[in-house]
C-alpha cells in the first residue's frame, strides 16, 4: 500500500512539473536600489541596474547570475553574484528565493578602490505578463559586503522585466 501511495505521488508531481511550463532562460533588466549601512558611518542611498541570467534546472531549481552597478556621491559599487534560485510557483505570480556569492568592486572619486567579497540573500516575485515577458514585480535582498574591514549590510530593491526563453 505505501509504494503504490508513493509511486502515485510521484507519478502526480512530475505530471504537475511538465505542466508548469518554466522557461528555460530568464534574463531581467531593470532599476535598482540600494540603502547602504556601514556600521556607524552616515548611511546612503544609490541608484543604478541590475541585470541576471538564471538557467532554470528544473521546474524549482535554477542557477543565476546576477550584476549590479549603484551610483551616489562620486561614489560606485558594482556587484558580481552567482548562486542558487528557488522557484516557489509557476501561476500568474511567481515568487523566488535566492542565496549569491561572488564579488564587490567599490570606487570613490580616485581615494578609494577595493573588490571584496559580496552576497545577496533574499527573494522576490514576477508578475506574468505574456508567456514570453514578465514584470519583476520586486526583488528585496541583504547585500552584504566588507571595505575597509568594516562589514555592510545593506538593503537591495529591484524592479523590472524579465524576458523567457526557451521551455522546460
Amino acid at each position: 500500500m505505501n509504494r503504490t501511495l508513493l509511486v502515485t505521488a510521484l507519478v502526480v508531481l512530475s505530471a504537475a512539473t511538465t505542466l508548469a511550463q518554466t522557461p528555460k532562460v530568464d534574463v531581467f533588466g531593470g532599476y535598482s536600489f540600494v540603502h547602504s549601512d556601514p556600521n556607524g558611518l552616515e548611511p546612503g542611498n544609490a541608484h543604478g541596474w541590475e541585470a541576471s541570467l538564471a538557467y532554470n534546472w528544473n521546474s524549482w531549481l535554477g542557477l543565476k547570475a546576477d550584476f549590479d552597478g549603484h551610483y551616489c556621491c562620486d561614489q560606485s559599487m558594482y556587484n558580481f553574484l552567482f548562486g542558487p534560485q528557488i522557484n516557489l510557483g509557476h501561476g500568474k505570480l511567481t515568487p523566488y528565493l535566492e542565496g549569491l556569492v561572488g564579488a564587490s568592486h567599490g570606487n570613490s572619486a580616485g581615494t578609494f578602490s577595493d573588490t571584496v567579497l559580496g552576497f545577496a540573500v533574499g527573494g522576490g516575485a514576477d508578475w506574468k505578463l505574456t508567456h514570453r515577458l514578465s514584470w519583476r514585480v520586486a526583488q528585496a535582498d541583504l547585500l552584504g559586503t566588507r571595505y575597509n574591514d568594516v562589514t555592510q549590510k545593506n538593503f537591495r530593491f529591484s524592479t523590472g522585466l524579465v524576458f523567457h526563453f526557451g521551455k522546460r
